[in-house]
């Protein structure tokens, strides 16, 4: 499984926040966990009583206050393994976390992809998912070099706390 998540981030290059090798090894754990969360709905295909998973899927509820609508659903972890792909599995574990979802009354959702993974791409347009954000990511040395220096009229936003009344005031300055 793990192998098989990796491969997919492989295009992203080091663009990509990725897994210690110590938080590697407790994905068992963290998925254990995930089990007695009632905002966690988890499943796994399998192709027999104890045969090898060949796919499996997360499904998570986030609270939001003060946003609309406040829950949203997000799909974590969908995969197939490559032999038993182009059959429905995938449609079918999602089918299952939209249920989970419904039961919840979670209508907005929201899954991840790596950008140029074409069968991810493929997968969650055929579902009926969109691309609406996109996140891009940079080293910071290779954005300075791009960017150079920063301007010495644009200075750091202060922020102070005033004993007086509990709230804290913004200060910035721009000379130039």
């Amino acid at each position: 499984m793990q192998i098989a998540l990796q491969q997919s981030t492989l295009c992203a290059g080091t663009r990509m926040l990725r897994l210690s090798p110590s938080s590697t090894a407790r994905l068992h754990e963290y998925y254990r966990a995930q089990l007695v969360d009632d905002g966690t709905h988890l499943l796994v295909a399998t192709t027999g009583e104890v045969a090898p998973m060949v796919g499996m899927g997360m499904g998570k509820i986030w609270m939001h206050a003060g946003y609309v609508p406040p829950r949203s659903g997000e799909l974590i972890d969908v995969w197939v393994e490559p032999g038993h792909r182009r059959r429905g599995l995938a449609g079918r574990i999602v089918g299952r976390l939209l249920d989970f979802f419904h039961l919840h009354r979670v209508e907005f959702l929201a899954v991840n992809y790596v950008n140029g993974n074409g069968p991810a791409e493929a997968l969650w347009r055929k579902l009926g998912f969109s691309p609406v954000l996109v996140t891009a990511t940079a080293d910071r040395s290779e954005a300075v070099a791009t960017i150079g220096p920063a301007a010495s009229h644009i200075v750091p936003m202060v922020c102070r706390r005033s004993a007086a009344v509990e709230q804290t005031v913004a200060v910035a300055s721009l000379s130039g």
